[in-house]
């Protein structure tokens, strides 16, 4: 189970060395200052997003995190991932290329992805 560690602004997580999960994250709560809207209201948004059916989030030209359905759907990773693809339900978070930062992915069960959107809000 990865872990929350606040740098201040910056959010790092446990066992996410390219720092995909973290950006995530990020990405999500300025989603509240960005729009304005209560903290509340961004949390069922985020909720319905990551619902197992939920239709993710992008931030264009930066980032985009889906729901994987087909093992085309994942980025390169190990095979015992794909493995869990038909067992598990598994979202995949990618950093796109921008401003010479490399496009890095993670891969991240929708249970994990939900418990960590709630302890950030």
């Amino acid at each position: 189970m990865r872990a929350i560690l606040r740098d201040g602004p910056v959010i790092r997580v446990s066992d996410d060395p390219d720092g995909v999960i973290g950006e995530f994250l990020e990405y999500a709560l300025s989603a509240h200052a960005l729009s304005g809207r209560e903290r509340t209201e961004l949390a069922d948004d985020l909720a319905e997003r990551f619902a197992p059916d939920g239709r993710g989030l992008t931030v264009p030209d930066l980032f985009v995190a889906y729901r994987a359905v087909e093992p085309d759907d994942l980025p390169p990773c190990p095979e015992e991932v794909r493995v869990e693809l038909g067992r598990v339900e598994l979202w995949v978070l990618t950093r796109l290329r921008f401003r010479g930062r490399p496009e890095a992915s993670a891969v991240i069960e929708g249970d994990e992805v939900r418990r960590l959107l709630s302890e950030v809000l």
